[in-house]
């Protein structure tokens, strides 16, 4: 099937997310057609993505999308009003690197087959039963793990579902929740992922087939401590590297900035996390092709430098030491 690779992002400042994800995509899978929707960007992006001639920016702005609800508008608006049974149309996310050729995980997926992420393992209520419920649709079946959205391959069935998606991002106890912090409301309504996983266990797509990408495996989510197990990484340490490495949180672009400034431990540790993530090892290497300023990249502390040290070069030890302190200090109920 051709593949047709989609982002969406309207939030200041994010280009160079969208830069990182265009390199990947051009290194481990050239010829794919790249479609980004971005309304309004920094001087000079367009320019930058004239250098990819397989990219085209769409420089508008999807009706009913905001910030990081814009995934089944996005799509949809690719698809458009035919049946295109020859594509596949595959969502990532504007902080995901490309480590290999996506397309080659895709390769064996039937057209039906919905593909998505896993969620880390460690993350809070798992599962679409608690989502589903949460919205009054009726269970139709319930998956174990939560799907994290950062990829989303759909095909040309999937137009209902990437429909029923939209409609209840554009619920009116979604819109109002979404001016909420994220302690403030229900599960259903943390994120629009949360409303697919609430969709995806309905009655109404209880046939859908899904294949989730595995944590750790075949996606990793980088950044917080505890995302990447134990366990986790000691069954990665004789496998390859993950198609897609996902920068959750905040990003590193901001947090490791020279002149961003944020007092306490706390901050401390998620600097130290960054530091030492396989996303920043690897979006090095692109250094030089961003054209912009990077002195994220220069961030480097005597902790982290031991951190990576140690690691040998191996992506599932990098930060290895900090999530075994942190899942020691969390039984010992210390955070």
């Amino acid at each position: 099937m051709k593949t047709v690779f989609c982002l969406a992002e309207d939030r200041e400042g994010t280009e160079v997310g969208l830069k990182l994800v265009v390199l990947g995509l051009a290194r481990h899978c050239p010829g794919s057609r790249v479609v980004i929707f971005r309304e309004k960007s920094a001087p000079g992006f367009e320019e930058w993505l004239g250098k990819f001639p397989e990219v085209r920016l769409e420089a508008r702005r999807l009706e009913g999308a905001n910030s990081w609800n814009c995934k089944p508008q996005a799509l949809l608006a690719l698809m458009g009003s035919e049946a295109d049974t020859d594509t596949q149309w595959v969502w990532l996310d504007s902080d995901l690197l490309i480590t290999s050729d996506v397309r080659e995980v895709l390769s064996g997926v039937a057209p039906g087959t919905l593909v998505v992420t896993q969620e880390p393992q460690s993350a809070a209520d798992q599962g679409s039963r608690i989502r589903t419920e949460g919205w009054g649709l009726p269970v139709g079946r319930e998956h174990p793990c939560t799907f994290n959205s950062c990829l989303v391959r759909v095909t040309a069935g999937h137009r209902r579902l990437l429909e029923r998606w939209q409609e209840l991002l554009a619920d009116e106890r979604y819109v109002a929740a979404s001016k909420l912090g994220l302690k403030e409301k229900p599960v259903h309504l943390w994120s629009d992922q949360d409303v697919l996983n609430a969709v995806l266990g309905s009655a109404e797509f209880a046939g859908l087939e899904v294949r989730m990408l595995r944590h750790g495996l075949e996606v990793l989510h980088t950044g917080g401590a505890l995302a990447f197990t134990l366990g986790e990484r000691m069954a990665c340490l004789f496998r390859r590297e993950p198609v897609l490495l996902h920068a959750i949180g905040i990003k590193p672009w901001v947090l490791l900035r020279m002149e961003h400034r944020e007092p306490g431990s706390f901050a401390w540790l998620r600097r130290l996390l960054q530091e030492t993530s396989p996303y920043v090892h690897h979006a090095r290497q692109y250094r030089g092709q961003l054209e912009e300023p990077s002195d994220w990249f220069d961030y480097r502390t005597p902790t982290g430098m031991v951190l990576n040290a140690v690691a040998f070069g191996h992506w599932a030890l990098r930060g290895l030491p900090v999530a075994v302190a942190c899942r020691v200090a969390r039984s010992l109920r210390l955070m």
